[in-house]
């Protein structure tokens, strides 16, 4: 019931990046063109900068969903394997924790957005919806975090998704 979940929401997110990636390309298009005829897309810096707000944070559950996301081991391989497994336990935790602590951070200023009514240049609409989005995406994203991290925790290793056999 999980993994159905989870994958729904992966689907779900790849939905809304892709939708976002692609309404951002069209925008810049019609933007270049309409510029190159004295006619520009009146608002196109704020279309680009909302989506490319969504796609980022849309695309960040499933960096972490697939366990694509970037570690440094420099010394690992000197590792003993006790000490390897310790860092393993250790990074999920780090991991996890940073991930809810930009969490509440984008929460928090989604808030404070709307507390102020804070608008945008051009259309003058609220930012806050479009932020409270981002915190949602990366509530998501935790929720994912917190699954790798179980699954750490019960020796079952999630692999990048580089590594997965197809």
């Amino acid at each position: 019931m999980i993994d159905r979940m989870n994958l729904w929401l992966a689907r779900l997110c790849a939905i809304v990046a892709g939708t976002a990636l692609v309404i951002m390309m069209l925008v810049a298009f019609v933007d270049s063109v309409g510029r190159k005829l004295n006619h520009p897309l009146h608002g196109a810096e704020e279309y680009v900068t909302f989506t490319l707000l969504t796609f980022f944070f849309a695309a960040i559950p499933l960096v972490v969903q697939s366990n694509g996301h970037i570690r440094v081991g420099l010394f690992t391989d000197a590792y003993a394997p006790a000490l390897k497994q310790a860092e393993k336990y250790f990074t999920a935790v780090v991991e996890l924790l940073c991930l809810a602590g930009l969490t509440w951070m984008i929460f928090d200023q989604a808030d404070r957005l709307a507390r102020f009514g804070t608008l945008s240049v051009h259309f003058l609409m609220p930012v806050a919806p479009w932020v409270y989005a981002a915190a949602i995406l990366t509530l998501t994203a935790l929720v994912f975090m917190a699954f790798n991290v179980w699954n750490i925790f019960h020796g079952r290793d999630p692999q990048p998704s580089h590594d997965r056999p197809e």
